[in-house]
């Protein structure tokens, strides 16, 4: 094993990188080298240091140096004397919250990966598991009915991969609002039935006016925020669908701060609220197995939304042009 290395964080935005010795697997183990990692968003305010420290966040983010990257996609190198259904070679991906990621090699429990479908071995650090894996579990829990109109705030690539799954879904009406132009026209490009820049929208012409006139001044059935901010939110929430148990799905990252009018958008309008992520799940391992097929299907479209590469030695960077959103960026990994 040849110069094994990870990039830590020891620092807010700062990475460094190091020699380590992979951990050999344990009986129910697997270590792969990896070949690639995403970065996800949920992982900025560690990367910008504002919860190293704070109690309950994560045992990983307790101080310096930090373990970041949970989206890893490897070849299997070894396994344990009980694994059975792995093998040196299988290429693999799945729930790889063990360690850093963002690392040469890793080593996760078996029970928490599953093979990367065969079609995409050529592609394979395309096929980072974890996010769809998520995508899965918001549709399970969302539960989406015949004939539903459903709105996603937000237009990152969380919300593209949802766009793309319920495109197979026969409701009727797919809205997302969002910020970017390049991003509105790929949701409608992969199934949004309507798509509105909110960003520069006037008085007369802002979201809620937009989704109201598109479901004749009802609003949706299920609300989907994904964004991640309190304006958002409160966009989300007004918009479901009053006295008619509409749901309100919290999908985003938020801030430990955040106000939100309670009386108004939850009382009131009365929707029930569903907080969509991996642990939510009710089997986060089948639901991984479900987003393989869609993988395979061609349902998720990877390789238009997987944007940008990094390398290890530019982590630090590929956080920070996650946080900058320049036109054309949706979404980074680092390759190894």
């Amino acid at each position: 094993m040849s110069n094994p290395q990870q990039a830590k964080m020891i620092a807010a935005k700062k990475f460094e990188l190091r020699d380590f010795e992979p951990i050999w697997p344990s009986d129910s183990q697997v270590m792969m080298s990896v070949i690639s990692c995403g970065i996800c968003s949920s992982e900025i305010p560690v990367f910008d240091g504002s919860v190293i420290g704070t109690p309950g966040v994560s045992f990983r983010y307790r101080d310096y140096p930090a373990d970041l990257g949970h989206e890893v996609v490897g070849t299997v190198e070894a396994v344990g004397s009980q694994v059975s259904d792995f093998e040196k070679g299988d290429i693999v991906t799945g729930l790889t919250y063990s360690g850093c990621g963002f690392a040469t090699h890793f080593t996760e429990e078996a029970i928490s990966l599953v093979k990367v479908p065969k079609s995409w071995h050529k592609d394979a650090k395309y096929a980072v598991g974890e996010p769809l894996m998520a995508t899965v579990n918001i549709i399970e829990q969302m539960e989406p009915q015949f004939g539903d109109s459903v709105l996603i705030v937000g237009d990152g690539f969380m919300s593209l991969l949802l766009v793309a799954a319920l495109k197979k879904y026969t409701l009727k009406k797919l809205i997302v609002l969002g910020h970017h132009d390049e991003r509105l026209a790929l949701a409608k490009k992969l199934g949004a039935s309507d798509v509105l820049n909110t960003k520069n929208a006037t008085e007369d012409a802002n979201g809620w006016e937009f989704v109201m006139d598109l479901t004749g001044e009802e609003g949706v059935n299920i609300s989907v925020e994904y964004a991640g901010n309190s304006k958002s939110l409160e966009l989300a929430a007004s918009l479901t669908k009053a006295k008619s148990r509409s749901k309100l799905v919290l999908a985003a990252a938020y801030d430990n701060d955040m106000p939100f009018t309670i009386g108004n958008y939850l009382q009131n309008r009365a929707p029930v609220i569903i907080p969509a992520y991996p642990n939510h799940s009710k089997d986060k391992v089948a639901d991984l197995r479900k987003a393989m097929w869609a993988l395979d299907a061609g349902i998720f479209p990877m390789r238009e939304l997987i944007t940008h590469e990094y390398s290890l030695d530019d982590v630090a960077l590929g956080y920070q042009e996650l946080i900058d959103r320049k036109p054309g960026y949706i979404k980074g990994i680092v390759t190894i």
